[in-house]
């Protein structure tokens, strides 16, 4: 995705902090191991790019490095990043009608999220079995689902982008198997189409962790789209957590798990801390006194 700085709003604007003993957005610590610097940027971003996902439009960001320094960028919902040579617009403090200046608050304009990027298009000509690989288009008899997939998701209606989705991959699975590439081109798309929706919390980190999972297990390429996924699924169960305790925690299991499976012990024992912190641990029963000791 190209992205024009001036076409972003100056709000929301997070800030990323970078230390030797982690990272923190907005102050809020983001669970990475400790001095691992690398880990830690791609961690924040990716929490960015779901908070963008679910604006459904590029967000402005200060990344704050250890040494001091700090970059204004934009991330956009794709993940994609973009270093500004300027600085981010200051935003004036609303000014209530009424205060004694003789000015009143300027309206609110409300912002129209765009769409999220579309996935790609399929090329014309359908790759023969067998050797099917990873991206190849989809096959005849499903091509016409596919592209009126793509026309809706571009017509702004999203919910039938979705449809289509579901429909195409139960169909794929159905014919081809849950880790044949074709299925999991169409799940990871669904999976993005639904991430962008910004709607049921619950739900999208539900099939952010099976897509992440079914990419793993199916050995899916490119393997950073695979990452990004798990990475979009951990961010949003970061979100649900802060909203819906209870729903986190009945996700908590399968999030940790996939976390694993990925390799990432460090977050899924930040998850399972939180799950020790917010369970609430029963209290023990009171013992009876013992009797006195007859003589």
């Amino acid at each position: 995705m190209t992205t024009d700085a001036g076409q972003v709003p100056a709000t929301p604007l997070y800030t990323i902090t970078l230390t030797g003993s982690g990272v923190s957005i907005d102050g809020e610590p983001v669970g990475v191991p400790a001095g691992d610097l690398p880990a830690a940027r791609l961690a924040a971003l990716a929490e960015i790019r779901v908070r963008a996902a679910l604006r459904g439009r590029p967000v402005r960001v200060t990344a704050k490095e250890p040494d001091g320094s700090a970059w204004p960028l934009v991330v956009d919902p794709d993940g994609h990043v973009t270093t500004l040579s300027v600085p981010h617009p200051v935003v004036p403090a609303p000014t209530r009608a009424g205060d004694g200046s003789g000015r009143t608050a300027a309206p609110v304009v409300p912002v129209v999220p765009a769409a999220p990027a579309a996935p790609a298009a399929p090329a014309a000509p359908v790759v023969p079995e067998p050797g099917v690989t990873w991206g190849a288009p989809l096959p005849a008899a499903h091509q016409e689902a596919w592209a009126r997939l793509l026309a809706a998701h571009g017509a702004g209606d999203t919910a039938t982008a979705i449809a289509l989705a579901q429909r195409t991959e139960a169909a794929l699975e159905a014919e081809y198997g849950p880790l044949h590439p074709y299925t999991v081109q169409v799940l990871s798309a669904q999976a993005w189409l639904v991430l962008g929706r910004r709607d049921d919390l619950s739900a999208t980190v539900r099939l952010l962790v099976r897509t992440a999972l079914r990419r793993r297990r199916a050995g899916a390429e490119p393997r950073s789209e695979t990452a990004q996924v798990a990475g979009n699924a951990h961010a949003a169960w970061r979100s649900l957590a802060a909203t819906d305790p209870h729903g986190a925690l009945e996700l908590s299991g399968p999030l940790a798990e996939m976390l694993g499976e990925l390799g990432w012990s460090g977050r899924a024992e930040a998850v399972d801390r939180w799950v020790e912190e917010t369970t609430p641990r029963p209290s023990l029963p009171e013992h009876p006194a013992s009797p006195e000791r007859r003589t």
